[in-house]
């Protein structure tokens, strides 16, 4: 496989040498935050090391066909501070969550993987690789580093973040490299019609309903679409703040070119998700607003109130 870049010697070193590891992916994941995770937890457990997968949000029923799914813990104690902490997929220390925040001082010594341009570089060990379209596709160099065999559970999963960050190989970032990992994972076993499918063709009866609300209180304004997702809103349709995909559908409006959505946390707290289309960019206004990402899809956290959200965020937008 041809590779943007390799991860650094220290990198592998370390893996080899501890035993017992945390892996912890970013708050409201998506679908190569969970692929990447497991797939990482496959490969180090191939080598015998001890691995705890973790995520500050669980995890929603769509990644049921991720091998190992089911072992995402939520909750981290003091007993689960391991020799090493993994972050995969975050571009901040902040998108870690109440997992990273909550273990004991001194905290582990902490692997930052991640391909977003807009990573702070957080770590004591920093892989972080812009060209990737994924951080799935980092994991797999990490396989073939650190001598493992590519198996099926590992290939599912890695495919798994490839086509949700590519939405299925429809980015301008998609190049021939993601072409040729997905033809590695489908020699290994992994389906990509299962992998489409299930990321785009399903949907939970909670999650429709959240749209429908959320659409009915879209706005467009300067090109910009966006929406407002309260709490109640959630409430009424027993959805929680898992990523909701609709900033990618909002985007694909004739009359926008950027799109945000704003939902309101049980904390009070705003998450962001913010799109562009080609020839746009909302990298910059998300890290205004203290988060990042890629041109083209971006999030963040902020306070609230969400009415004081949504005016900040448009403000951003038109400043960027």
């Amino acid at each position: 496989m041809s590779a943007h870049s390799i991860a650094p010697p220290p990198l592998i070193e370390r893996i080899q040498q501890a035993s017992t590891f945390l892996l912890i992916t970013h708050v409201s994941p998506d679908s190569d935050a969970i692929g990447g995770l497991l797939g990482l937890t496959h490969t180090l457990r191939l080598l015998g090391k001890t691995v705890i997968p973790s995520c500050s949000d669980p995890i929603r029923d769509r990644f049921d066909l991720l091998p190992g799914n089911t072992e995402v813990a939520t909750q981290a104690s003091a007993h689960a501070a391991r020799e090493c902490v993994i972050a995969l997929d975050c571009g901040d220390e902040q998108r870690l969550g109440a997992i990273w925040t909550n273990l004991p001082d001194p905290k582990p010594f902490l692997i930052n993987i991640d391909h977003h341009i807009s990573n702070t570089r957080f770590g004591q060990i920093n892989w972080v690789d812009p060209s990737a379209a994924s951080t799935a596709e980092l994991v797999l160099q990490l396989v073939d580093q650190l001598g493992v065999t590519l198996n099926q559970d590992i290939a599912t999963c890695v495919l798994y973040g490839i086509v949700g960050d590519t939405l299925g190989f429809r980015t301008p970032n998609t190049t021939p490299r993601q072409l040729e990992c997905a033809e590695r994972c489908m020699e290994a076993g992994a389906s990509l019609y299962a992998s489409i499918d299930h990321q785009f063709n399903r949907r939970s009866q909670a999650l429709i309903c959240l749209w429908g609300k959320a659409l009915n209180a879209l706005k467009i304004k300067d090109r910009i679409a966006y929406t407002a997702i309260s709490k109640a809103m959630r409430d009424a349709c027993g959805m929680g703040t898992t990523e909701l995909g609709l900033s990618s559908f909002l985007v694909s409006l004739n009359e926008a070119d950027r799109a945000a959505v704003l939902v309101e946390k049980d904390d009070g707290s705003v998450e962001i998700s913010l799109r562009a289309k080609p020839g746009f960019n909302v990298s910059n206004a998300a890290v205004a607003l203290g988060g990042g990402g890629h041109p083209l899809a971006s999030g963040t956290t902020i306070d609230g109130p969400l009415s004081a959200a949504v005016k900040r965020v448009l403000s951003a937008l038109r400043d960027a």
